[in-house]
């Protein structure tokens, strides 16, 4: 089976955007308030439902290609630093509609990191992938990033070597950003 940059990009980047949409989950504004130096050293609560979208960046020796998608996160449960809960990609140009879970933490000083499955036969989104596409996977990463004032940023990166015309390396990066909805 060939893996082309659009179809690597079409499932890849769904899965990985609706991902970032869990750093997101922390508002973290709280900790810069006069007299909340106590709330401060707490993890925050992110608890709830968060929109946003991933960008799904493909590049090869020849070629880079990017697509955006929509996605919603939700975080339905959380002890203490640990989160859990589901995300669901959007379907729309370039994107294919998907669910999926996600697993992480969440640190005192705003920094996030946490996987993301969905249905596939890997344990995160990367083996996921490589099951789809017939990639072999080199180097998966989490998703880390930072939670501010309700907005998130994360990245994660994965690395496939795939059998086309001969083998070709796949670098595959999601930044996600998403804010409480």
């Amino acid at each position: 089976m060939r893996c082309s940059i659009r179809n690597a990009t079409a499932h890849l980047g769904p899965a990985a955007a609706v991902l970032g949409l869990a750093l997101l989950a922390c508002d973290r504004a709280g900790m810069f308030e006069p007299g909340r130096a106590q709330a401060a050293r707490a993890a925050a609560q992110i608890v709830g439902s968060y929109a946003g979208t991933a960008v799904a960046t493909v590049a090869t020796s020849g070629k880079t290609s990017s697509v955006t998608c929509p996605g919603v996160l939700t975080i339905a449960t959380q002890s203490g630093n640990d989160f859990s809960g589901s995300f669901a990609i959007q379907s729309g140009q370039g994107c294919d509609a998907q669910q999926g879970t996600v697993a992480g933490t969440v640190q005192d000083d705003g920094s996030v990191s946490f996987t993301a499955d969905t249905p596939g036969g890997g344990s995160n989104v990367w083996e996921d992938a490589a099951e789809r596409t017939h990639c072999r996977l080199v180097s998966g990463s989490t998703f880390d990033g930072t939670v501010s004032g309700g907005a998130l940023t994360a990245t994660g990166r994965g690395v496939y070597s795939c059998p086309l015309v001969g083998t070709v390396r796949a670098s595959v990066s999601f930044q996600v950003s998403a804010t409480q909805s």
